[in-house]
């Protein structure tokens, strides 16, 4: 069973940082070298300098590790950083809109005992790459610092956990702040025992499932299992994370579309001959794409390429069943799992091990299509975006999602509250 723990925060002072939002980043795996730039920009002590960007060549990585050290001891010192002198929860309020509708995402930052994935109540839902594995690990066994927290899905119908948090967050929080994609992030802190142990009863019982920080939970596994004659209570026997009720009304995940590139025999008549197989194909245009495919509740994408647009629809169930008995009806029913299967690897030939040279990733459907009319891309496979539910039931099955099924939005904002593992 999980056990969840209260825990000293580090965080950022505010008697000596006038505005948060100028030492607060993206997760490091959002931010590229110019987001990199702006950070620094900013501030001498964004948190930016601490996480790093995500793993890319041409980065002198051992300075940046050694940096990141050094700039953790000097804030620490100098009081840019404190640490809490009591544990403590930290309920955490996400507030955002998307499409000019509002949603609050609530949620609370404590500790979780490590087990590897899969083996316990912490699910995994997705595959990870070795190199960001390798890039956190490196950072971790410098700085001896939680630094971003795993975000975890629990499930609670009722929900009770959040009720008891309602009164504290009712009142001031500790920090508010809004980040560049305009998400007002609020944090507030629950030091009272007996409401804190109340918290973590109601979760005794519960799965865990990972929306998001694979690499980063592996990465404080294997850290953990490098470490020899500690006791059980030793702080890196636990990883900084954040819990959200999967039955949240502001659990947002957003579809991430497949484009298409360096396909040298493409031809659009084969494409469609070949997806008839296994598609019914509507005609559709770049105005109507959209809504034609949201009207799709499953096994539906859109083709989109400067010449044409379709709707394709999946014939029926049973063809993923006969492609891959071996896996669950959850993993079967996925539309990512059918947009890889049928149409990337069968009708397209591009073989899982290639499929970098290929395939790229985008979030927004104008994005996407904006990529398809430059001509940097031949043609895009729009999807619609996998339910939280799904999630839960191919991680229930053990089962793992290929990579970019799922984009929760938003993501977690670093530098609100970290912890001290050394």
């Amino acid at each position: 069973m999980p056990e969840l723990r209260p825990f000293k925060g580090i965080r950022y002072n505010p008697e000596l940082i006038g505005n948060f939002a100028d030492v607060i980043c993206q997760p490091y795996d959002q931010i590229t070298d110019d987001m990199e730039r702006e950070y620094k920009r900013r501030s001498p002590y964004n948190y930016v300098r601490l996480v790093l960007t995500k793993y890319a060549e041409g980065h002198d990585r051992k300075k940046e590790y050694a940096d990141a050290k050094r700039y953790l001891e000097q804030w620490l010192e100098e009081k840019i950083l404190m640490q809490d002198e009591k544990e403590a929860i930290y309920p955490y309020w996400q507030e955002f809109s998307i499409h000019d509708k509002n949603y609050l995402r609530k949620g609370f930052i404590c500790l979780t005992r490590l087990e590897e994935l899969g083996k316990g109540n912490i699910l995994p839902h997705e595959k990870t790459l070795s190199k960001p594995k390798e890039d956190r690990l490196n950072l971790l066994r410098t700085t001896k610092k939680d630094l971003e927290p795993v975000f975890l899905l629990y499930t609670d119908e009722k929900n009770y956990v959040n009720g008891l948090t309602e009164e504290t967050c009712s009142k001031t929080p500790l920090i508010e702040v809004t980040d560049d994609k305009k998400v007002c992030h609020k944090v507030w802190s629950i030091n009272d025992a007996r409401l804190i142990n109340k918290v973590t009863k109601a979760l005794k019982q519960a799965l865990f499932v990972i929306a998001d920080g694979h690499h980063r939970y592996e990465t404080a596994w294997t850290y953990l299992n490098e470490l020899r004659n500690i006791n059980e209570n030793h702080p890196a026997n636990f990883k900084l994370i954040t819990l959200v009720n999967i039955e949240d009304p502001g659990l947002v995940i957003l579809p991430t579309h497949r484009l298409i590139k360096n396909l040298s025999s493409f031809n659009l008549g084969d494409f469609l001959e070949k997806s008839s197989k296994y598609f019914e194909i509507k005609k559709t245009d770049r105005t109507n794409i959209t809504k034609n495919l949201s009207d799709q509740k499953s096994g539906a994408f859109g083709f989109y390429s400067k010449q044409t647009a379709y709707i394709i629809k999946l014939k029926s169930n049973t063809i993923m069943k006969k492609i891959l008995p071996d896996r669950s009806s959850a993993y079967q029913d996925l539309d990512v799992a059918i947009l890889h299967t049928l149409l990337i690897e069968k009708t397209l030939s591009i073989e899982p091990s290639h499929i970098e040279n290929h395939v790229r990733y985008e979030r927004g459907t104008e994005e996407t299509m904006k990529k398809v009319d430059t001509g940097e891309f031949q043609f895009s496979l729009l999807m619609n975006a996998t339910r939280p539910e799904q999630v839960k039931e191919v991680a229930e099955n053990k089962e793992r999602m290929p990579q970019k099924s799922t984009d929760f939005f938003p993501k977690l904002v670093s530098g609100l509250v970290s912890f001290d593992i050394g």
